[in-house]
């Protein structure tokens, strides 16, 4: 902790600031969604109308019934190709509604 007056770093000050837990959840969000538009494709992109991530949980939904099966019977392909892209195990499950 630096006294009142001393400069800091501007990539120390970033990487405080980021590492805090709210900042932190906010950031594997944005990260987990980027990475099911990235992963899923555009077609796939189209059916999709929610993406939300919460402590490990990817929640998806779809507008087709259709893909909305079909993703369903491949779930645990779909979180380890989503994991793959992340580099890091952030999604635990998925729930597809």
């Amino acid at each position: 902790m630096t006294k009142r007056g001393e400069l800091k770093n501007i990539s120390k000050v970033i990487k405080e600031v980021f590492s805090q837990k709210h900042f932190r959840i906010g950031i594997d969000n944005i990260k987990v969604q980027e990475a099911w538009i990235e992963t899923m494709g555009k077609n796939i992109q189209k059916y999709t109308y929610k993406v939300v991530y919460k402590k490990g949980i990817l929640y998806v939904k779809l507008k087709s019934s259709v893909l909305k099966e079909e993703l369903t019977f491949e779930k645990k392909k779909v979180v380890k190709l989503l994991n793959q892209k992340l580099g890091k195990e952030y999604v635990k499950d998925l729930v597809i509604n």
